[in-house]
């Protein structure tokens, strides 16, 4: 029987790592060399998603103008924040009582979710009915029925702003499916889907609260290449200086051409039963394929020109 030889081990390539290696790796670390990293959290960066934030720059002014003429008040609109939370972590924090609106985002499938601060949905339903703008001292009225018309009213009215500002990826439609005046309620996706939010800050006068898209992830799929990118490319530069040489340079390489005079079709069976003096009956092809590598170039016609095999090119252009 034969044995390994033990010197064979210190041959390059029969250890991954040596034994100072190993015991480096098994070396306990300092506690602080540790950095706990929450793969839950997945926090978005505004960079990862640039065409989102455009969009979303893009609806607060036109927002603002809607939401002014709708209650006869200077209101302000801003763009706040973009954030990707898990399904669970966005439930548990949705205010109760408050309205939460399901929309549809067409084409996209799914629904997509907007909710208004309580305080400041009662603020602007105050100033809607020509009030101060006040928030109410009895917070139910944050889900009344007045509370309930006068949202799908701004929604329908959000609806050409939400569409204008999305024509630069995709010409999407909001439209309400349903109120749901439980938010906790409302199944926004299984408890580890993520849900991107993008915030908007709304001011009436002394008064202020945020404006929420919810956006599912799984519905954003479609389109998220597009939201990833950064609007546009760079125009490809001309580049003249060596432009010309590489297209001479291009016109003196050579390559080589063929033409397939004659095919055959056979069975296997025709073909392991071949025997020297076996003769394959062949066609004379009326035209001929002229082919650079195994692309076709152009069409010719097989003959013979000054005692040599000839194709002559046919008119009609390319293969």
């Amino acid at each position: 029987m034969a044995t390994a030889d033990p010197a064979d081990a210190t041959a390059p390539g029969a250890n991954a790592i040596s034994e100072e290696e190993v015991s480096a790796l098994l070396e306990k670390q300092a506690s602080d060399a540790v950095r706990p990293f929450d793969f839950s959290a997945q926090r978005i960066n505004r960079t990862q998603l640039p065409m989102l934030q455009t969009i979303a720059r893009s609806f607060a002014p036109r927002a603002a103008g809607t939401l002014s003429g709708l209650i006869g008040r200077d209101t302000a609109v801003e763009f706040t924040s973009i954030e990707s939370v898990r399904v669970a972590d966005l439930q548990a924090s949705l205010p109760t009582p408050g309205i939460l609106a399901a929309v549809r985002v067409k084409p996209l499938a799914g629904l997509a979710f907007m909710s208004v601060q309580p305080s400041l949905l009662v603020a602007l339903l105050d100033a809607f009915f020509g009030g101060s703008g006040r928030p109410a001292a009895d917070m139910q009225a944050a889900v009344s029925a007045a509370a309930q018309r006068f949202l799908t009213l701004v929604l329908k009215s959000f609806a050409p702003d939400f569409t204008a500002a999305w024509t630069v990826v995709s010409p999407l439609e909001l439209e309400l499916a349903k109120l749901e005046t439980n938010p906790r309620l409302v199944q926004l996706g299984s408890a580890q889907d993520s849900v991107i939010v993008v915030r908007f800050t709304c001011e009436l006068g002394a008064r202020s609260g945020t404006m929420d898209w919810m956006l599912p992830d799984s519905q954003l799929t479609p389109i998220r290449e597009a939201l990833a990118s950064d609007g546009g490319k760079a125009p490809a530069r001309k580049q003249e200086p060596w432009g010309p040489g590489l297209s001479a340079a291009l016109h003196e390489v050579e390559v080589e051409v063929r033409a397939v005079l004659g095919q055959a079709r056979i069975s296997l069976r025709e073909l392991v039963s071949l025997a020297p003096g076996d003769i394959i009956p062949i066609e004379t092809p009326q035209d001929v394929t002229l082919l650079v590598g195994d692309v076709p170039l152009r069409h010719g016609r097989f003959g013979v020109s000054q005692g040599r095999n000839a194709l002559k090119i046919l008119p009609g252009g390319s293969a």
